[in-house]
Order: C-alpha cells, then structure tokens, then sequence
C-alpha cells in the first residue's frame, strides 16, 4: 500500500466539506492522511484516518495571532504537518530558514514533516533541478540530528506541475525521487518515504504507480473530490 496524502488547501466550504466527508465515512486506512483547513479538524472525528495539518507556526510563544502552534495541533492529536510547500514559498515568501525552524520543531515535538521539494520551469528548463533539490533538503535539515531525519516524510512536487494537469514522464519522476533517496542516504545515511505530487488524479494514478521508486502520493485538488479521492486510494492498496 502506498502512503497517499490529501492536501485540501483551502478549497472547500463547510458544506462542501461536510458532503466529502459523508461520502468518505466508511473509509479506514492507516496509509491515508488527509490535511484539511485547521477549522475542520473536528469535522472528522468519526473517519478512521490520520490527519495532518497544511502548516505550522514558526513561533513558540501564545501570541501569534492568526498562527496554529505545535502544542494546538499536539492537543488535537494532529502528529503531521505539510513544511515549506511552494505556494507558502511563493505567496508568503516563506524562506528556507522557515522550513527549517518548523522542521526541527515538528520533530522536537515527536511530529512528522511532510516536507515539500520542487523545481520551478525555469530551473528545470536550466537542467538545475536536482541541485535545487538538495539544496532545499539541505537547508531544512539544518542542524537536525540525524537519528531524527528518517522520520520525515519527502513529498517531490515540480512547482510547474502544481494545478497545471502538466506531469513529468515517468522516467523523469523515477530519475529524481531515486536521486532524492540515494542523496539522503549518502549524506544523512537516511532511509525516507519520497512522495510524488503534481496534478495526480484517476486519469493519470494507473501510469505513475508503475513507477516503482514512487512510495505515494501528496494529493491536492483530487483529494477534494470524494469519488475520486477513494478512487485512488483503492488504486494505491
């Protein structure tokens, strides 16, 4: 069974979200998280998945307006959290340095990391992106022990494939996810679960899971839609 996450982002209204779960309800997987809007936490109380949180206060203090901190989502059992995801980067202008303190932080807190990686067209157009890869592993595992790092969960989503229904082909997915893992086990002699994100749906999930050095998924606009969210779960057991 593959790992398969679902990142909601912000995308669904109450009502939405009270019908997705509806149709999901029967549902029980350990290989599943879904990470929806911290104001619907509750709203899941009765599906027996695990849920991870799209993101995370920086901040150690109580006085963070408008932030969600570890000791909030640890009081929720919420053990997962999304860092450094590219809109936060783009949008936010989050920094590496960010990624970092929430990545020692989360593992501080015995919570796992799902931490997000990507190339934008341009550095993939430059031939840059596994070095660009790296170089975003890197910064994140700043100063975290390395007993600690395996815990932490890669998900390798190419910025250009994020919502556009552009995929990598195949060979091009395999070639950097193995790449990702031979340069964690080198450097952090690290074994990592390594997710591949970018417009995943039911049209294209038959083609990547022939992709052997796939471990799952990170899933967004799909993962919104319940017919077809369990539609790939199923494919992924």
């Amino acid at each position: 069974m593959k790992l398969v996450i679902g990142n909601q982002k912000a995308y669904l209204t109450k009502e939405q979200l009270t019908d997705f779960v509806k149709k999901i309800k029967e549902l029980n997987n350990k290989n599943v998280i879904i990470c929806p809007s911290s104001i619907y936490f509750g709203m899941f109380d009765n599906v027996k998945v695990l849920l991870g949180a799209q993101d995370v206060s920086k901040f150690d203090g109580d006085a963070t307006t408008g932030d969600i901190s570890f000791k909030q989502l640890k009081s929720m059992n919420i053990n997962f959290s999304i860092v450094g995801h590219s809109e936060r980067r783009q949008l936010l202008k989050e920094s590496i340095e960010d990624t970092n303190i929430k990545v020692r932080k989360l593992l501080d807190n015995n919570m796992i990391p799902i931490l997000c990686v990507g190339e934008t067209i341009e550095e993939k157009s430059s031939g840059v992106t596994k070095q660009v890869i790296f170089d975003e592993i890197s910064g994140a595992l700043k100063d975290v022990p390395n007993n600690c790092i395996d815990k932490l969960i890669i998900a390798y989503e190419p910025i250009w494939s994020i919502g556009t229904g552009n995929v990598p082909t195949n060979d091009e997915i395999d070639n950097v996810i193995r790449s990702i893992k031979k340069f964690l086990l080198d450097e952090y002699n690290s074994n990592n679960i390594v997710l591949y994100g970018g417009s995943v749906n039911t049209k294209n999930i038959d083609e990547l899971n022939t992709v052997s050095s796939i471990d799952g998924y990170l899933i967004g606009g799909a993962s919104t839609k319940a017919v077809e969210f369990l539609q790939i779960i199923d494919k992924c057991s």
